[in-house]
């Protein structure tokens, strides 16, 4: 009779009680985020209407530089791109070119600026 009891308050317990199951990855894959587009060196216009956030990553490990250029053609911000590290050039306006110098290949998404 005990055992049927014990038995009853085991089953009970694991139809009330939650199973969680909780996991953990350690990876060491370097993940890119999803490209809207791949460009080479040369000057490039966006015809965005709002500002965005323009994520960048160098695809191969050539040396390459990234300048944000405004209509004036003044030099805003000149910075060299780190292999496979993705960063953001934040709250760009519209009328901006973005000038990539370098055999490189430069992954390139666009987001609504935060």
């Amino acid at each position: 009779m005990i055992k049927k009891i014990f038995f009853l308050i085991v089953a009970i317990m694991f139809i009330i009680l939650p199973n969680s199951v909780k996991a953990s990855t350690i990876s060491n894959e370097i993940k890119i985020p999803t490209v809207s587009d791949t460009y080479k060196s040369g000057f490039y216009s966006f015809d965005n209407k709002t500002n965005v956030d323009i994520g960048i990553t160098l695809l191969n490990d050539t040396p390459t530089k990234i300048m944000i250029i405004d209509k004036g053609m003044n030099v805003e911000f000149l910075t060299s791109a780190p292999y496979q590290y993705h960063f953001y050039l934040r709250n760009i306006e519209p009328g901006k070119t973005i000038g990539i110098v370098g055999d490189g290949e430069i992954a390139i998404t666009f987001e609504p600026s935060k």
